[in-house]
């Protein structure tokens, strides 16, 4: 796709991802689970300024709502949720409930929370956005610099 048109594209849409992503971490502030004192750690390892606000919220399948025309255009530009096992929504953390205990999991979850902070909702969301429509998932650097951070932080 041309990159004029993906940049249309994501501010057509960014006003519709950004109000489902504010509606579903909203959600998740309110029924997940606090971070243990040692995920609370790891999380500020990673330099997120507010671990305290973070909550999880294990689901069966991730995300487990979609806005019907987000779920339209990421079924028309191939970005299929299937095989999704854990998503960060700004301080709101969905995982997969079999793999809820994945260190791994939750540290890569937790760099996306600490990129959320430090560009902002929309900027992340824009960002986010446009590499999984110009590069492809998991190809975009968001994506790259949580493997990082997660292989850091594991070894």
């Amino acid at each position: 796709m041309k990159r004029i048109v993906q940049s249309a594209l994501v501010e057509l849409v960014l006003p519709i991802a950004c109000a489902w992503v504010r509606n579903e971490e909203d959600a998740i502030l309110r029924t997940g689970a606090p971070l243990s004192e040692a995920q609370l750690a790891d999380a500020r390892r990673i330099g997120i300024a507010q671990p305290e606000r973070v909550r999880v919220l294990a689901v069966e399948t991730i995300p487990p709502r979609l806005h019907p025309v987000l779920r339209f255009l990421a079924q028309k530009f191939g970005l299929a949720f299937s095989g999704t096992i854990g998503m960060a929504l700004g301080h709101g953390l969905f995982l997969c409930l079999e793999h809820r205990e994945d260190r791994s999991l939750l540290l890569h979850e937790l760099a996306h929370v600490a990129q959320y902070e430090r560009l902002g909702f929309r900027r992340f969301l824009r960002q986010y956005l446009r590499e999984c429509l110009s590069l492809g998932y998991p190809l975009g650097a968001l994506e790259a610099e949580a493997r990082d951070v997660t292989e850091m932080l594991s070894a």
